[in-house]
């Protein structure tokens, strides 16, 4: 047994005494983040790629309920005195149509992200490692909200638009820039934490 198993197995001993062997082997060759996604411009690009997915999966998780829901209408047999959801019966299909199709729209992003996990199963741990660690960096380096205004608007607060290293750096100086901007151009030696 090496030093740095041996390190492993003593740390996860004293956060939890009950593990037993197999428990211990298993938790100390999980694949560390640096192996599955080795540089941070793997990163942005598999980043990208669930993004892809996302964006994809607008389409079919909007149309599929709004033609369901449009269909179940076509075969409903309404008696036009009647009122359905409290109004006409046609006004009804047409608000629950546009409703179901909207509810699919909003679910189109998580419907995409399942499926960018289950066909990229091998690095889902190690993606959320690293979109722990990268949401870590933007909430450090990012501006003071605070020093908004209508002529200084914080630029990408989330970091959505970063797409390799070298756009995290134009991002990191774009805040520097709108920090100073806040405060006018005064002393920010002492501001900056």
């Amino acid at each position: 047994m090496t030093s740095t198993t041996a390190l492993v197995r003593s740390r996860l001993l004293l956060k939890n005494p009950f593990l037993n062997s197999q428990q211990l082997r298993l938790s100390s060759t999980k694949a560390s983040t640096s192996t599955v996604i080795p540089t941070w411009n793997d990163y942005f690009k598999l980043r990208k790629k669930r993004r892809i997915y996302e964006v994809a999966s607008y389409l079919p998780s909007t149309v599929v309920p709004a033609a369901g829901t449009f269909s179940y209408f076509l075969q409903m047999q309404v008696d036009p005195l009647t009122k359905v959801l409290g109004m006409d019966p046609l006004m009804a299909a047409v608000a629950c149509t546009f409703g179901a199709g909207f509810g699919g729209f909003l679910l189109g992003p998580v419907v995409g992200n399942t499926f960018f996990k289950l066909m990229n199963g091998k690095v889902v741990s190690a993606m959320d490692q690293r979109d722990k660690e990268f949401y870590e960096h933007i909430k450090r380096n990012r501006a003071d909200a605070r020093l908004n205004s209508i002529r200084n608007p914080v630029p990408d607060y989330y970091g959505e638009k970063i797409q390799s290293v070298q756009d995290y750096r134009a991002w990191l100086r774009k805040q520097r820039e709108h920090y100073r901007k806040g405060v006018f151009g005064g002393n920010v030696n002492g501001l900056e934490d």
